[in-house]
């Protein structure tokens, strides 16, 4: 497969030689980037809904994601820019020089300035503000101390050069970083047709479909994402989208994955065997564990690690790690719910071309 440059409606991407895209890297949309870009495998930068604007010498990881809060928030990366492996840049600010840890996410509106470092596994929160210069880390992240220069251009390097031993920006807890790793064996079941198995929905062509995976109409499956049964079922609903790099992996000894409609999956969530009721959201970065059941209308906070066999009822928003109870969804909340699986409907539909 060659990497993609993908034009979304009557936008298209606009990379400024000379840039290096691996085969399994996406770009989609208003993306607009200085000279010297590096997506590694899985990388994907997708503006849809708004503008990507990227600066000169920036470098995207394996599985890195970024994306735009539909006609309202673009992402603003500054130059030589290191995001590390799975991790989630959303709508946000990043200033000149800003080292990105693995699987961290940066929510829509922060802003970290200039040569600041955020830590692997932290969650920036929404319109935070961090100042340049110094190491973030926590969920949400705090400012932990100033970092010098020179220690901020050793994490950026071992992040560009796959070094291993760098605690400031290394995660231990990561998914298999291509998708090679999830491909079925050459004589087991294949994968679901891409065009034909439901011609109104819509399964990204770097993304992994594989075993009995059922798609309701509408419904997405986005870049870079795995979406395996393995010998158990995988069921997504009509209106429901899995956004890029999700992975959802389950097999038979671990049970069936039923997703609800309208439920919105985040970037870069992980998760298995489980329930998932009717317009749910689960938050950017989680990860849920086998046997977890979120009820219809429930939230998963973003970076929420939920331990297996959790029920997170109705009605409520569960965030940390490990995940508690935080507080009751308002009504607000539920709109932006809505709006965000309406959001995604006409993505989807855009994107398979009708």
């Amino acid at each position: 497969m060659r990497w993609m440059l993908l034009p979304y409606l009557h936008y298209a991407p606009a990379l400024q030689p000379p840039f290096e895209l691996a085969a399994t890297a996406a770009v989609a949309g208003r993306v607009s980037a200085g000279p010297g870009l590096v997506l590694r495998d899985c990388a994907t930068l997708r503006a849809d809904g708004e503008e990507i604007r990227i600066g000169a010498g920036v470098f995207f990881a394996e599985r890195s994601t970024v994306h735009i809060v539909d006609g309202r928030l673009p992402a603003v990366i500054g130059d030589r820019v290191t995001v590390g492996r799975y991790a989630l840049v959303h709508a946000c600010t990043l200033g000149d020089g800003v080292v990105v840890g693995d699987a961290a996410v940066v929510m829509d509106g922060a802003h970290v300035g200039s040569g600041a470092l955020v830590a692997p596994g932290a969650l920036v929160a929404p319109r935070k503000q961090l100042d340049g210069g110094a190491l973030y880390a926590g969920n949400p992240a705090v400012r932990v101390r100033d970092i010098a220069p020179v220690e901020l251009a050793m994490a950026a390097n071992a992040i560009r050069d796959g070094s291993a031993g760098a605690p400031l920006v290394r995660e231990r807890d990561l998914p298999p970083l291509d998708n090679r790793a999830y491909e079925p064996p050459a004589r087991s079941a294949g994968s679901l047709a891409r065009a034909g198995a439901n011609a109104k929905a819509f399964v990204a062509a770097t993304a992994a479909v594989h075993g009995d995976v059922a798609l309701g109409d509408d419904a997405g499956i986005y870049f870079a994402c795995a979406v395996v049964a393995g010998g158990a079922m995988i069921t997504i609903g009509e209106g429901t989208n899995v956004q890029d790099n999700a992975l959802m992996v389950t097999d038979a000894a671990r049970g069936d994955l039923a997703i609800g409609r309208r439920v919105t999956v985040g970037h870069n969530v992980r998760m298995g065997a489980g329930a998932i009721g009717d317009d749910a959201l689960i938050g950017m970065g989680a990860q849920l564990g086998d046997g977890v059941i979120v009820e219809a209308g429930a939230c998963v906070g973003g970076r929420a690690l939920v331990l297996p066999g959790t029920v997170v009822k109705s009605g409520w928003i569960w965030a940390g790690r490990p995940a508690r109870a935080f507080r009751e969804i308002r009504p607000d909340d539920r709109a932006g719910f809505a709006r965000a699986a309406e959001v995604y409907v006409r993505y989807t539909r855009a994107y398979r071309g009708g």
